[in-house]
């Protein structure tokens, strides 16, 4: 075997970590997994971070011209109008998650094995739904908001305000008053499965399959409404309260044992204090925490007051479960037209990171562990406020 072919090989339990086919295939395969978990990416501005000169990102809106209403004169050349540009400025933040394996995990062999594209895939989703979260919690910041039932704030709404083909009409109204352009023919509105569940039993929804050939719909896309094209993510941004614990808005189960809800995170002792008293909700049951015990992931867990439904397993979402309307979540979902906002490309700085088994050194002398991981840059901004309706409703399954 030649030198060359040595250094195509891919990496082998002493490799110090992966070879660059190896590496590009898993980059081409974790952008690929990822790519239908960003739904609200799909309808940003998007832009590339700068490579190797300046980590900020730059969008620039060109603001509309006044009507020319004054008639021209004969022979004379008209005073010239300027064009009015705002420059808009950020910086991406990086994040990135990774998950450790064992020398009993099978990784390397003549391609990236099943066990590897298996974790690939696990990081794929982590990464494409922790970036289209991130993005809906700036998208819910807009200013332009729309309250369902004719209600002036969140704390009005109550349990009888429910989205309707009506609030996605308000809307439309609003974006067309504000010269807001559609994205192609139509408007999209961003939803989640709740919020989808109460418009789609109306006489005027239009399935997919009617207006769209397969090749052209958007990732998530589920019908269309009077103009506005429909897609669905679980990211899109719920109002529930306050946070569980320290930059967790959620918990996940890890498992129940009578009223004790074990949750798959550390909890410190502060956390866990702070808990007390809280009202969650975990499948539709609403519970209230009687107390909360610190601990590690898997140990640690939260005392209700009452037992918890057998139908709660693990791997469920504990929210908050105050919510502003009532006790009732309030869901958000965006009806916006072309260049609301701008995204940065997740194609141009997603990438696995794949360390091998010992490439740790002495801090892994019997080459015991390895790890995979993703990591990139993201910035999502809102360009444009009145391009973007935001509608706050509750939820009939709520």
């Amino acid at each position: 075997m030649t030198e060359t072919e040595k250094n195509l090989n891919l990496n082998t339990t002493a490799s110090a970590g992966s070879q660059p086919l190896f590496q590009a295939a898993l980059n081409r395969h974790i952008i690929t997994k990822a790519k239908p978990k960003l739904v609200h990416h799909q309808f940003g501005q998007p832009t590339k971070i700068p490579s190797g000169k300046t980590k900020t990102v730059t969008w620039d809106k060109m603001n509309p011209l006044p009507k020319a209403k004054t008639p021209l004169t004969e022979g004379v050349t008209p005073k010239g109008t300027a064009i009015n540009i705002s420059r808009i400025t950020d910086t991406p933040k990086q994040y990135g998650a990774y998950v450790s394996t064992t020398d009993e995990f099978d990784f390397y062999k003549n391609d990236p094995s099943p066990e590897l594209l298996r974790l690939n895939e696990i990081l794929a989703d982590n990464a494409g739904e922790t970036q289209d979260s991130l993005t809906a919690d700036v998208l819910a910041s807009g200013t332009n908001v729309q309250y369902a039932g004719g209600k002036n704030s969140r704390s009005e709404l109550t349990e009888a305000d429910v989205m309707t083909v009506e609030e996605i009409r308000k809307a439309v109204r609003t974006l067309k008053n504000n010269k807001a352009n559609p994205i192609g023919r139509d408007f999209v509105a961003i939803v989640d499965p709740d919020v989808a569940f109460d418009l789609m039993s109306d006489d005027a929804w239009e399935k997919v399959k009617t207006y769209c050939d397969p090749k052209d719909m958007y990732s998530g896309e589920i019908g269309r409404l009077y103009g506005v094209r429909f897609v669905e993510t679980t990211e899109a941004k719920v109002f529930r309260g306050e946070d569980l614990a320290t930059d967790k808005s959620e918990l996940l189960v890890a498992k129940i044992d009578g009223a004790k809800l074990y949750v798959a995170d550390t909890l410190t002792q502060e956390e866990a204090a702070a808990l007390s008293g809280r009202t969650i909700v975990v499948n539709g049951f609403l519970y209230t925490v009687s107390s909360a015990t610190a601990g590690e992931n898997g140990e640690a867990y939260l005392t209700c007051s009452e037992a918890i439904s057998e139908s709660v397993k693990a791997g469920m979402r504990v929210y908050p479960g105050e919510g502003t309307a009532n006790g009732k979540p309030v869901h958000a979902t965006l009806v916006i037209g072309r260049d609301a906002y701008g995204v940065t490309d997740p194609k141009a700085n997603l990438e696995t990171i794949v360390k091998a088994l010992g490439s740790a050194g002495s801090a892994d002398p019997l080459n015991q562990r390895g790890t995979i991981g993703w990591k990139c840059h993201h910035l999502a901004k809102i360009l444009v406020d009145e391009y973007m309706v935001r509608i706050e409703s509750v939820a009939t399954a709520d």
